[in-house]
């Protein structure tokens, strides 16, 4: 399994979560559940994903969080 030092479960679910929303929806992902906020924090602070500056309720992933992810689905 993919890991690096600051992205717990959490985090990893929200980018996994917010990826998936993005590329159905073609918007930012809507933080609504309390392990999504839990997960946004950390994610956000190591550079995975970022708020949008108009609401802070929603998130979109970065580039370095799509590199993560897809290194995590590949199981590099």
């Amino acid at each position: 399994m993919v890991t690096e030092p600051g992205l717990n479960r959490d985090g990893r679910l929200l980018l996994y979560r917010a990826a998936q929303f993005i590329d159905r929806h073609g918007r930012a992902y809507p933080l609504s559940l309390e392990s999504d906020k839990r997960g946004a924090e950390v994610a956000i602070a190591g550079g995975y994903a970022e708020r949008l500056a108009d609401d802070k309720h929603f998130v979109t992933v970065t580039e370095k969080g799509r590199g993560y992810i897809d290194a995590l689905m590949r199981a590099d």
